[in-house]
């Protein structure tokens, strides 16, 4: 069942924000990395940057609300002892081998995922102004292992971004569906209109 407190509506406009930015920045990046006779290459460059200033700001809007906005959701997204218990019983879960453990609203693999895409989103625009600017950056790429490693680094997050994305999504599909109906709609399937 969804709680509506669960998920205020700054924090879905937040959510679906976090999607648009990471579909076009994914779009660009493969542009940027495949570039094909007649694209417009620097609309392509000025789209991934614009989409990744974008991100990156709703990211401190998101972090600055976590913690002092009217629904305040920081010690709902921290780790506790009680996730340290039942990692381990809910990464079991997921693989198809044991029950479903108790949580509370997000579980200990969720709260781990929501830490670290952040700190990912970060490296990963360190990364990007690297490879962007390599010259004026030479220090920091060499500090990373050379231009080569940064380039392999950003890749390598891009990744690991699209697959926690879609596990997310996987997940919102196969467990999670009446949440999903209320983060887009705002709305339940019991109510009007869905």
């Amino acid at each position: 069942m969804v709680n509506p407190l669960d998920h205020p509506l700054f924090q879905r406009i937040s959510h679906w924000i976090n999607l648009i930015n990471f579909f076009v920045l994914a779009l660009t990046g493969w542009f940027i990395h495949s570039p094909h006779p007649g694209m417009p290459m620097n609309l392509i460059r000025s789209l991934h940057f614009f989409f990744m200033y974008f991100l990156l700001i709703n990211g401190i809007v998101r972090f600055y609300y976590s913690f002092f906005g009217k629904y305040k959701d920081y010690d709902s997204i921290l780790l506790n002892k009680q996730d340290v218990k039942t990692i381990w019983p809910q990464t079991k879960y997921y693989l198809f081998l044991g029950k479903h453990p108790e949580t509370g609203k997000y579980n200990p693999l969720q709260k781990i995922a929501y830490i670290a895409l952040p700190i990912m989103a970060v490296f990963q625009a360190v990364t990007g102004f690297i490879l962007y600017k390599p010259e004026q950056l030479a220090g920091l790429a060499d500090m990373l292992g050379g231009l080569a490693a940064v380039r392999g680094l950003h890749y390598l997050i891009m990744w690991i971004l699209l697959a926690v994305i879609a596990v997310h999504i996987y997940l919102v599909f196969t467990s999670a569906y009446e949440q999903f109906l209320f983060m887009f709609f705002g709305k339940m399937r019991n109510q009007k209109g869905i």
